[in-house]
């Protein structure tokens, strides 16, 4: 018994296999660590190649989104190479080396595209509008390759249509009338550009010429075509417009295109016209685009609050003017340049007695982009200048030049009244949709101007995205 235990308890000859089995562990751990060390590079390096891809590509959808800015209608694009806008194309400055980017857009007509616009298909149906946009919305993907590693991002690109304006003064709502107490005023549909200093933030220093291309000209005064409501006698829009052209001074004061012969330039009752390119439901569908644009901050104004811009006292023009309300706000409000034009949305609330000022301007302001004063009235007790659009909209409201003011708008400006019946019988109780005090008012049409704030103000991206 005693030698078969010391036999089993003999434990000579272990340590050799238990040492080569540590050795093998030891040696495959070595190898797995070496093997990795060596990978450990080429991740870096297919990172670092799928990084920069991602960054081609986002040039590409930044260089993308520049091209469409420039359009003003994206058909042209969509019907083009199947909307291939580039292809293989280098960043400036660098070889194919550096990496190269391809950018497309499509209709957002597809399925699913409802989930990344928030907008119905375009048409209406899968495939509808394949090269046609109407809802002023495309997808657009950029790809980017580097060292045969590619990358694509894709974005919705949005912008919000200004509407065709069809004079320098339009006049689109359901009521029309205005008045001028004097004849220090110029409204004029020829399409003016900017000649020289167009850079220069003092709007005074700019001069503007009118252009020679005549298709770009407007009519003096557009409004709503056919009869007006609540006239006793009834009375068409036109007419009812015209009747403030009550002296040969007035009417030689409005210029714009021929309504008889749209080639050339009349002054007076014929560049008083009807116009259907904006009528009260596209004007209502164009404010509610600005409203809910991610870009715009809806300012309040009230009776008890009104809102108020001062300017600088004398001098010179400031596009910084205070804004005040007399409850406790004050601040300096930036109005925007041609450079870098602002989209300022004022509302008011609802006054039948249309006598609530929803925006005072006083003393030296200048602008550029669009201002809107919904559900109240403008009322300009100092100078303004400005480049792009002026729209004064709602119920029971007026854009009012008071005495003594000096008003100059480049671009579009819109009086839309939304109630028929403001003041009862107009024939008898007239609350003027616009009215010119003794003041000087130059009003004159500029696509330039309007094209500026398409461009620069009205475009996004969204839903951004890699795939």
């Amino acid at each position: 018994m005693s030698s078969r235990a010391s036999a089993v308890r003999d434990e000579k000859g272990v340590a050799l296999p238990l040492a080569l089995f540590a050795l093998l562990m030891l040696t495959g751990l070595l190898v797995a660590f070496l093997t990795m060390s060596g990978m450990e590079p080429s991740i870096a390096a297919n990172l670092t190649d799928v990084v920069r891809a991602r960054y081609v590509a986002e040039a590409g959808v930044e260089w993308a989104f520049d091209q469409l800015v420039l359009n003003t209608n994206w058909n042209g694009v969509l019907a083009t190479n199947g909307g291939v806008m580039a292809s293989g194309q280098t960043l400036p400055g660098f070889t194919p080396a550096f990496g190269t980017y391809a950018a497309q857009i499509r209709n957002d007509d597809q399925n699913g595209d409802p989930a990344l616009t928030g907008l119905p298909l375009d048409g209406g149906v899968v495939g509808g509008n394949p090269a046609t946009d109407t809802n002023g919305a495309v997808v657009l993907t950029a790809s980017g390759t580097y060292r045969g590693v590619t990358r694509q991002i894709q974005v919705v690109v949005r912008r919000v249509p200004i509407p065709p304006f069809g004079g320098a003064y339009t006049m689109p709502g359901v009521q029309g009338d205005w008045l001028a107490s004097n004849t220090n005023f110029n409204i004029d549909g020829r399409d003016y550009l900017c000649a020289t200093n167009c850079t220069n933030t003092d709007f005074a220093q700019r001069t503007y010429g009118i252009n020679p291309d005549q298709t770009k000209m407007k009519y003096g005064i557009a409004v709503e075509p056919g009869t007006q409501q609540n006239s006793n006698p009834q009375i068409s829009y036109e007419a009812r417009v015209e009747q403030g052209l009550n002296s040969a001074t007035k009417r030689s004061n409005v210029v714009g295109k021929d309504q008889t012969n749209p080639g050339s330039t009349t002054t007076g009752y014929n560049t008083v016209a009807p116009d259907s390119g904006v009528d009260p439901a596209v004007m209502q569908s164009f404010l509610d685009a600005l409203a809910s644009f991610s870009q715009t901050t809806v300012l309040q104004s009230t009776m008890a609050c009104p809102m108020v811009l001062t300017g600088n006292l004398a001098g010179t023009y400031t596009s910084t003017p205070t804004l005040t309300n007399g409850c406790g706000a004050n601040q300096a409000m930036d109005l925007g340049s041609r450079q870098n034009p602002k989209l300022v949305y004022f509302r008011g609330e609802l006054d039948p007695t249309s006598t609530f000022t929803g925006l005072r301007l006083r003393n030296n302001i200048q602008g550029s982009g669009i201002l809107v004063i919904e559900d109240g009235d403008l009322r300009t007790v100092g100078n303004l200048r400005w480049d792009g659009i002026v729209i004064v909209t709602g119920r029971y409201v007026s854009s009012i030049f008071d005495t003594g003011s000096n008003t100059t708008i480049f671009g579009a400006t819109v009086s839309n009244e939304t109630v028929w019946n403001e003041g009862g019988n107009q024939n008898q109780t007239p609350y003027y949709d616009g009215w010119f005090g003794a003041s000087s008012v130059n009003l004159r049409y500029s696509q330039e101007a309007i094209d500026l704030v398409q461009r620069r103000l009205l475009f996004r991206m969204s839903t951004w995205r890699e795939l």
